[in-house]
């Protein structure tokens, strides 16, 4: 593959700005100044880790209630019990791996 003669193509100006802004250590939270948006100071920018681990349990919970139905073979049974106890699986995983975090933080 060659290189691009006029350089190599800007998915986002901030991209480097933000990469160096962490390196350099800079308050910024995910490229945003807490001074222009005071709200970054205290994680608004962040994620939403409760509201993701209840979507997948209503998910898992969804899945496995289809169970109940008017099912001429059992295909289905098997993708919704496969698919439903994998996300019950990660969602353990990730329940796991966040005590653990905690522990080495109170330790």
């Amino acid at each position: 593959m060659r290189p691009d003669p006029a350089g190599p193509s800007v998915v986002c100006d901030d991209a480097d700005m933000a990469v160096s802004a962490r390196r350099a250590g800079n308050p910024t939270t995910q490229g945003v100044d807490p001074q222009d948006e005071p709200s970054a100071d205290w994680g608004w920018h962040g994620s939403f880790p409760v509201a993701g681990k209840l979507a997948g349990w209503f998910t898992a919970l969804a899945l496995f209630a289809m169970l109940i139905g008017n099912h001429h073979s059992h295909v289905e049974d098997v993708y919704l019990v496969g698919l439903g106890t994998l996300l019950v699986v990660m969602l353990l995983g990730s329940h796991w791996k966040a005590h653990k975090a905690r522990r080495r933080w109170r330790d």
